[in-house]
């Protein structure tokens, strides 16, 4: 499970981004922040208090856990050189009914931890977590067709402008762009670190 988080450009204009407009967009979300999709389809309840976070998607998590999928993901390496991210990935189809999706979607995330924003309304610096710097492709990923009995592998690439580079993690996700459902995730939450 990842979580990324997507900031409205007129409240946060530091911490937005295309992909994140464009995302907030397409599901909905109008002027309406923080929030929260749980596997891209059920539309979750607010919080805007960190420590509350497992306590109130508990039980979606555990169910999520719970549930055969039908295809398994890894990031095989992921590293940031000079100003660029490059990460290679493997997909394994584990069931057949992978052969019948036309609508998935590779959708890379690249985020940034831990970014300084001053907030006027509480006059004090904040740090903001997992923010989505881009999608690599487009906002919605690149068009993935997959086949069982054949691993999908693939190496994806973005330039890293200015981001931190021991503070930029990906969070890979295969997402049925027709039911918007994800299907699997893999993270590498620091890519200049160990895992």
């Amino acid at each position: 499970m990842a979580f990324v988080i997507y900031y409205d450009s007129e409240l946060l204009p530091q911490l937005s981004s295309p992909a994140g407009k464009a995302r907030a967009e397409w599901y909905g979300a109008g002027g309406e922040r923080p929030l929260a999709f749980f596997d891209g389809t059920s539309r979750s309840p607010q919080i805007t208090l960190p420590d509350s976070f497992y306590p109130v998607y508990r039980d979606m998590i555990d169910a999520a856990r719970t549930r055969k999928t039908m295809l398994e993901m890894r990031i095989d390496s992921a590293a940031i050189d000079s100003s660029r991210l490059t990460v290679r990935l493997v997909i394994t189809p584990t069931d057949s009914s992978a052969d019948t999706i036309t609508t998935l979607r590779l959708v890379a995330i690249v985020f940034e931890d831990s970014i300084p924003y001053y907030s006027i309304l509480r006059a004090d610096t904040f740090y903001s977590p997992m923010t989505v710097r881009t999608v690599i492709g487009d906002s919605f990923g690149i068009p993935l067709r997959l086949r069982f009995g054949q691993d999908y592998d693939t190496v994806l690439s973005t330039p890293v402008p200015d981001w931190n580079p021991n503070r930029t993690g990906i969070a890979v996700t295969v997402q049925n762009f027709g039911s918007r459902a994800v299907l699997q995730t893999a993270v590498k939450w620091r890519i200049n670190q160990e895992d």
